[in-house]
């Protein structure tokens, strides 16, 4: 009869599994997605059990320019291939099936950020990111009369942005110019 873990060593173990069958960078925001979307623990065994592992060493924050990424530590790694075996092997599978169907959608949302602040008098602005390998490749601000005009523009960030992407770098490049030098005058000619 298994012996399967519970409370606390539970809740880390069962984060540990999880971000390591995402196998990518992870905001915070989505392991805690992961665990409320599985049903397997409240926000605030998630919050105690996050601090506790990364000042344990089992999680790694990695500043990134999403902003912390987390992933699953060497120690991290032989904690879980020691107790792995503790979570039902249910709660194992689910969340598998979790990271395998959520992967692309979680890295596009560490690459395609959004965020907008009010301003005085109403106006919102609007902060647009697009990173690629831990580097902004884009970055745009923009301000907006309205909240509506503000969600609209975040809401569509995703679908739009390599469209914009290339439009402005096709047109700052300014198609059909290239990085040669300029052709040598007459007077250099003459020189040769």
């Amino acid at each position: 009869m298994p012996i399967f873990a519970r409370g606390v060593p539970k809740n880390k173990l069962t984060i540990l599994y999880f971000a390591r069958s995402a196998n990518i960078d992870l905001m915070r925001e989505q392991l805690y997605r992961a665990m409320v979307e599985n049903d397997c623990m409240s926000y605030f065994d998630f919050q105690s059990a996050m601090y506790e592992m990364e000042e344990d060493g089992l999680l790694a924050a990695i500043p990134r320019a999403f902003g912390q990424g987390y992933r699953i530590t060497a120690p991290g790694e032989s904690t879980l291939a020691m107790f792995e075996e503790s979570l039902p092997f249910s709660l194992r599978q689910r969340l598998s099936a979790y990271a395998e169907a959520a992967r692309e959608s979680m890295r596009l949302e560490t690459q395609l950020l959004t965020s907008m602040e009010e301003l005085y008098g109403g106006a919102y602005r609007v902060h647009l990111k697009a990173v690629e390998q831990n580097d902004v490749v884009l970055d745009i601000e923009m301000k907006l009369a309205s909240r509506s005009m503000a969600k609209r523009v975040r809401r569509n960030w995703e679908r739009a942005s390599e469209e914009i992407y290339s439009f402005l770098l096709k047109k700052l490049l300014l198609t059909g110019e290239t990085d040669e030098e300029e052709p040598p005058s007459e007077e250099e000619k003459g020189d040769q």
